[in-house]
């Protein structure tokens, strides 16, 4: 299994490359990988203790900022080092307000590449967020004696560390040191490997932690209050063409009529707001109002926020949301609504999403198929927007991740 794991890499690689002739993303990866070495090599040498996260992307990243800012105050002195594997990481990751010592674009898992990163970035311990377990990394830190903490770790039965032909991954799952997992189900199933119970905890999910964070700092919006004042708003979150069809009908059907519409679209590409300008002829558009390029009243009822940046703190002026990505098993986040008190609404397609089961099942969230049923969940939540909202803030305070000592020091 390792050669066949170690040639598929490789030809992995080499695509990449050849995808990278004309794929943006895929450029910035391969360009990205080739100065990580160089500049971990022009890091000045230091006697701090340094502590490496690995994030797959700026969602990771996210994650792990409580514990990264825990862990820095618990020592001032330390060094925060960060790897991702996706772009979006890369690019964005300054823009959360935390600034780790170096970031680097983490190189593709051969046995050298990792043996000379691991060297490179001399770390005192390396954090892997969520399932980032890459064999040939793992080894290279064991090999080096470094520690190894997953945290935030959330798995389900289907992946390959669960399978009878998974004894290579699983393997690797050997190499952690500690894992501080999400939910009992993924304490069970590393249990059910072999995994030792004293290197297991259940700490919960640090994205609560974060968004609860967000929420205290979240900049006022001038343009969104004024707009939000005096109705209730529907906030569709990150959406996507079948979130925003559904909404159309809705409208068709004279629905909605005592409320007001926030799209914040997923797609900002120039050609999908021009069609949502064609479906919702009667919108403004953010971008405009922020120039001043038309005139605002309260009797206007749609407002697309074609920005990047500002979601997460709308919600704050929001009644519900109606989150993106359920039709398509990509559902976004949901939490960023949740932290302000918003009930949720999503499509059916969430089972890797089990915080989206979770606030099914305490009533706070409800799955969305047609039109129908998102008239009537509108409904429901709007008449009870005031009880709802309270039950949530104090469900929230409960849904903290713990932080025990032993992650910051």
């Amino acid at each position: 299994m390792y050669l066949l794991y170690s040639f598929s890499t490789i030809v992995y690689q080499l695509l990449l490359k050849l995808v990278a002739l004309w794929h943006p993303k895929a450029k910035l990866l391969v360009e990205g990988r080739k100065e990580t070495l160089v500049a971990l090599g022009e890091l000045p040498k230091t006697t701090k203790k340094r502590f490496w996260f690995h994030c797959a992307s700026l969602g990771e990243y996210d994650m792990a900022l409580p514990l990264m800012e825990a862990c820095h105050k618990s020592n001032p002195e330390l060094e925060i080092f960060v790897s991702f594997y996706s772009p979006s990481g890369m690019q964005h990751y300054h823009k959360r307000g935390f600034v780790p010592n170096a970031v680097f674009y983490l190189p593709a898992d051969t046995q050298s590449q990792m043996k000379s990163l691991v060297q490179a970035v001399a770390a005192d311990r390396l954090y892997l967020l969520k399932y980032e377990f890459w064999p040939n990394l793992l080894r290279a830190a064991q090999v080096a004696g470094l520690e190894v903490f997953a945290v935030n770790t959330i798995l389900r039965p289907s992946q390959v560390y669960f399978q009878w032909y998974g004894g290579f991954f699983r393997k690797a799952l050997q190499r952690v040191s500690y894992f501080g997992v999400q939910n009992e189900a993924t304490s069970a199933l590393l249990s059910g490997v072999g995994i030792a119970a004293q290197k297991i905890e259940v700490l919960g999910d640090l994205r609560w932690n974060r968004v609860l964070q967000a929420k205290l700092i979240a900049p006022k919006n001038q343009i969104l209050e004024q707009f939000s004042e005096g109705s209730p708003l529907l906030i569709l979150g990150s959406s996507w063409p079948q979130e925003e069809k559904l909404l159309f009908e809705m409208l068709q059907l004279e629905a909605l009529k005592s409320i007001k519409i926030l799209i914040a679209p997923h797609d900002l590409s120039q050609a999908h707001l021009g069609q949502l300008k064609e479906r919702f002829p009667e919108a403004l558009f953010y971008t405009q109002l922020e120039k001043n390029a038309v005139a605002f009243n309260q009797d206007q009822r749609i407002l697309v926020l074609d920005t990047i940046g500002h979601l997460s703190s709308a919600y704050q002026y929001g009644s519900l949301a109606f989150v993106g990505g359920g039709f398509s098993g990509s559902l976004h986040n949901i939490l960023e609504p949740l932290a302000f008190g918003l009930p949720v609404m999503f499509g059916p397609k969430h089972q890797k999403f089990p915080e989206a089961q979770q606030f099914i099942d305490l009533g706070f969230a409800k799955e969305i198929a047609n039109v129908k049923e998102l008239d009537l969940a509108v409904d429901d939540y709007l008449e009870n927007q005031a009880s709802i909202k309270v039950q949530i803030v104090a469900q929230l305070d409960q849904l903290r991740a713990q932080l025990p000592k032993k992650l910051l020091i």
